[in-house]
């Protein structure tokens, strides 16, 4: 008897664990398959990637152009990815919430043509994107601008300055879209949702490290570099690798707005 009983809990174990799988892998598959989720990954894929050239490069970058100013960079930029950051995070938060808020109160209401273009591109759902779009759009001039300052005697300040800037428009992106995200999978999903979102930054350490690959390749290049001259390399690579993620990111959020909010499964059973 205590054979056959033990024989049955195996049993259901095996049968749980297996059902947990499989809901694992349906769950993904759901989200998956929702148009709006695939480009709101790729745009958090792209947006990370920024991100992350920024947190791993950009301190060598500013010991290279301003050797005499390193300590004072080291208490700036703290102060600038805290309170900047954060405050970006916090207000790009609030703000959508806002922008949920006017939309719905908005909508039998007539405004300026602006207004008119936001409410007849973005829903209640999808009006929080407004925000990464912007900011990563933003971002572009700010983050190139303080990396080429130029040979002034401001230049550090100017650096500070527009890196503070930078942070200040382009760190508002997070809340909203995990907000669009969440709403747009549902209740039963959003944790699976939420680790698939996760995966994405990590994926996105990949561009630090290629970034890192290819100045490497370009400095051992050339022997005879200074370094000036493998500050400039950096700057260049920081400039065109962070802006592109951000250019790529705005656009692949914008289309989000406009992808259906439907997984596959959904619209085939409407059909």
């Amino acid at each position: 008897d205590r054979a056959a009983k033990r024989a049955g809990e195996d049993t259901d174990s095996s049968t749980s664990k297996e059902t947990e799988e499989n809901s694992l892998v349906q769950n993904t598959q759901q989200i998956l398959s929702i148009p709006r989720v695939q480009f709101l990954f790729l745009a958090s894929f792209l947006r990370f990637c920024s991100g992350l050239m920024i947190g791993v490069w950009a301190a060598p970058y500013y010991k290279q152009a301003f050797p005499d100013n390193a300590s004072e960079y080291a208490v700036v930029n703290a102060f600038i990815v805290g309170a900047m950051g954060m405050s970006s995070g916090i207000l790009g938060g609030y703000i959508a919430d806002g922008l949920g808020t006017w939309i719905k109160e908005a909508k039998d209401e007539s405004s300026g043509a602006v207004s008119n273009i936001v409410r007849g591109y973005f829903d209640e759902q999808s009006i929080p994107l407004l925000l990464p779009i912007v900011g990563s759009s933003l971002a572009i001039p700010a983050w190139y601008l303080t990396t080429h300052t130029g040979a002034s005697d401001d230049a550090f300040k100017l650096a500070m300055f527009w890196l503070a800037v930078e942070y200040l428009v382009a760190e508002c992106w997070f809340g909203p879209t995990i907000a669009v995200l969440q709403s747009t999978v549902g209740d039963t999903r959003r944790g699976t949702a939420q680790g698939l979102f996760v995966l994405t930054g990590a994926v996105g350490n990949l561009a630090p490290t290629l970034l890192g690959w290819i100045y490497g390749n370009q400095i051992t290049g050339d022997p005879a570099a200074s370094s000036s001259s493998s500050s400039e390399v950096l700057a260049n690579l920081l400039g065109w690798g962070v802006c592109t993620g951000y250019f790529l990111s705005a656009i692949f959020f914008a289309v989000s707005v406009r992808a259906s909010g439907d997984s596959m499964e959904r619209s085939s059973k409407q059909i």
